[in-house]
């Protein structure tokens, strides 16, 4: 993966390098906090965390809900 610095002293993109990726990825985590699971404990923080990361990196995928379908009921099985 590729990774890049901004030096916001300087400027806060450079062509294709900027900050709202990450920026992006926390409001995910907020509002799932805010809107889904109201609190969240250090205990299980590492799957609250884990469970954003899979909704962002499938953010763009139109078969996001079947594919995630098809994972959960193959773990019942």
């Amino acid at each position: 993966m590729l990774h890049a610095v901004i030096c916001h002293a300087e400027a806060y993109a450079d062509g294709v390098i900027h900050t709202n990726s990450i920026e992006s990825f926390w409001a995910i985590v907020k509002r799932a906090w805010y809107g889904t699971h109201h609190h969240y404990s250090r205990k299980y923080m590492p799957l609250y965390i884990a469970e954003a990361c899979y909704k962002y990196n499938r953010r763009r995928s139109a078969t996001a809900f079947g594919d995630s379908m098809r994972m959960f009921v193959g773990a019942i099985a």
